[in-house]
């Protein structure tokens, strides 16, 4: 197993967590590593995860050029690379939910798009891109919509990771200030990244490349969230007020746990989406074994033991 990094030495501790790390060769590779990425593909490989992008939809916002680069560029040069170096090579692609418009029902693999932010934009436009050398070139290439998937490797940048640092932070016992979130009432399909993993390794084994929605097909609230999460942890939520005047307040002793400030709206927040995963369920045997609550509950275990 290799896999690429943009540094030469990066910190491996999520490898290191799942026990990995001894298994894995790094490689050192740019984000626009035209030559590194050809002679990567040359070495023949079975399978290549196209997993690298500038995933943060606040980070798009900021840097739109940046994420053209990452998200776009770079994924046709993988398919340019596996076409003209290794065509045996199967390639999977990561796409997202932020690709699809919202609309009644669930959503699968044929929903309209729409893209509003710079991250879905370069998201749909890759995926696009794997379609035209999938079909053009014969190659085994799938893209993967991913719905929201969560884990205990979840950094603090989003908003899961720094509700359960924050929340973990304030049941230790210390006097932790009350931390502030965004649209709490936005609602996106939660699922644990573990199971997207399995699914995304059998979407290259399958005798036909296809895309494939993964997903629960269930929507949560940034709310539901918060809640499920402040009652594994021993608090007793309870909101009042409404939009950015809202805040939580642990029922058991009066205390503060969140408020709301606006600086964490985006500029543009759909409805709610939930994914249709009937096409993975009936050709990759495909089923979620993480529900919700457990999914939180590892996500608590891991912080609150950091």
């Amino acid at each position: 197993m290799h896999g690429t990094s943009r540094t030469s030495a990066p910190d491996m501790w999520r490898l290191r967590h799942l026990g990995v790390a001894d298994r894995v060769e790094i490689i050192a590779l740019g984000g626009d590593d035209s030559a590194a990425i050809s002679d990567i593909a040359e070495n023949g490989y079975d399978r290549i995860y196209h997993l690298a992008a500038e995933s943060s939809v606040a980070s798009s916002l900021k840097n739109p050029a940046e994420t053209v680069r990452a998200n776009i560029l770079q994924t046709t040069e993988w398919l340019t690379a596996i076409r003209d170096r290794s065509p045996q090579t199967r390639f999977f692609n990561a796409a997202s939910s932020e690709i699809l418009a919202a609309g009644p029902g669930i959503l699968d693999e044929n929903a309209p798009r729409l893209a509003n932010n710079p991250y879905a934009v370069t998201k749909s436009a890759a995926m696009n891109m794997c379609r035209v050398f999938r079909e053009s070139f014969d190659l085994y290439v799938v893209t993967g919509i991913l719905f929201n998937h969560e884990s205990e490797l979840r950094d603090a940048r989003f908003v899961t990771g720094k509700i359960i640092s924050n929340l973990c932070r304030m049941a230790g016992g210390k006097s932790e200030p009350s931390f502030e979130l965004g649209n709490v009432d936005a609602e996106r399909d939660f699922s644990h990244a573990q199971d997207f993993a399995a699914g995304i390794a059998a979407s290259l084994t399958a005798d036909t490349a296809q895309d494939y929605v993964f997903a629960s097909g269930t929507l949560s609230s940034v709310r539901d969230f918060f809640n499920a999460a402040a009652r594994q942890l021993g608090f007793d939520p309870t909101w009042s007020g409404k939009g950015t005047d809202a805040k939580c307040v642990d029922n058991l002793t009066g205390r503060v746990l969140v408020t709301i400030n606006p600086k964490f709206y985006r500029p543009i927040d759909e409805a709610g989406k939930a994914g249709n995963p009937g096409r993975a369920t009936a050709v990759l045997n495909w089923t979620r074994d993480i529900d919700f609550e457990a999914m939180i509950a590892r996500m608590i275990a891991f912080y609150g033991n950091k």
